[in-house]
């Protein structure tokens, strides 16, 4: 037997052994507790929402999912961490729009490409709402414009970063509405966003109802109108911008990914778990209570419209762009 050929068949049999390794782990997954990266701070609308529902997600999985917080350049940082994590399954992250739109396309972190990524499963889909704090007085968009328009560029509106999902939004509704206001970001997260609405250092938010709703409740915030296309069902009384005259539709999402390179099997052991904690009546009901926008898709059909969703913001974000609204 030559040297050439004892190595062949020693490297083919590595191959082999290390082939069963990895099949006999999958199979036995999870046999511990996951991970789960949540790139925004701690108490924000996203990270309360993805704890909640990941609750529910332990029982069938049979094992606990710890998240971590590691914020930074708008998801980014986070992300990146998900990205460089061993395929293994044991390591989950949330997405959201800023994650697969805004970093990518504002190149904020080198290295970063969501073709790194395998999407399991959307579980959010939800339209951006215009609150305000109830102090103001102001209790229809009427309210609002008016009051933009009698103070040009002094009327705040809080977003989660310059060209972040919240921002575009709030660029768009002013665009659209003929105004001019302040935009405030807030770039760590949606937390530190609705404290300055509800202590009244900024007037309004640019935002998901998720991040308000205990809020709103309370009396605390007023919604004024909806970006969506219909109704929102949490605010069946409050009217879209659409039935108010203006186009301006914008939401955003929340989908849950792994490595690109993490076996099909576990992908679709986390997928199984997730569908059935999504189904929990318990979870419907909780999701329902506190607004969430509860909405399942498939990994295929997330990929599908956020591809769809990034196409229609990177035509907006280079005319803004152009337009000198917000910078490379």
């Amino acid at each position: 037997m030559t040297l050439g050929h004892s190595i062949r068949t020693a490297l083919a049999g590595a191959a082999l052994v290390a082939s069963g390794a990895v099949g006999a782990a999958a199979q036995d997954f999870p046999a511990r507790d996951l991970t789960h990266i949540m790139p925004w701070s701690a108490g924000g609308g996203t990270d309360s929402v993805m704890r909640t529902f990941l609750q529910y997600v332990e029982e069938p999985l049979g094992v606990g999912i710890r998240t971590q917080n590691i914020t930074g350049a708008q998801s980014g940082v986070g992300v990146l961490r998900l990205m460089r994590a061993r395929p293994d399954g044991y390591t989950i992250g949330t997405l959201t729009w800023d994650s697969m739109i805004t970093v990518p396309y504002r190149d904020l972190v080198p290295g970063y490409d969501t073709a790194d990524l395998s999407y399991l499963a959307m579980v959010t889909l939800y339209p951006t709402v215009l609150a305000v704090n109830a102090d103001t007085g102001w209790e229809s968009l009427d309210d609002f414009i008016a009051a933009a328009e009698e103070r040009p560029g002094e009327v705040t509106v809080s977003n989660s970063g310059i060209a972040g999902i919240w921002h575009l939004h709030a660029l768009d509704m002013a665009d659209q509405l003929g105004i001019e206001v302040n935009h405030i970001p807030f770039p760590h997260g949606s937390a530190e966003q609705r404290e300055a609405l509800l202590s009244g250092e900024n007037d309004a938010g640019s935002l998901s109802y998720a991040t308000v709703a205990t809020a709103h409740e309370a009396g605390q915030v007023n919604v004024l109108a909806v970006m969506g296309e219909e109704r929102d069902a949490n605010l069946p009384d409050v009217p879209t911008f659409k039935e108010l005259g203006y186009d301006v539709a914008w939401g955003g999402m929340r989908v849950l990914a792994v490595p690109a390179e993490t076996p099909e099997d576990i992908q679709q052991t986390l997928i199984t778990a997730m569908k059935a904690g999504f189904d929990d009546p318990e979870f419907q009901q909780r999701a329902e209570e506190t607004g969430m926008n509860a909405y399942w898709m498939d990994g295929p059909a997330a990929k599908e419209y956020v591809e769809r969703m990034q196409e229609r913001a990177t035509q907006m974000l280079d005319r803004l762009t152009e337009e000198g609204l917000i910078g490379d």
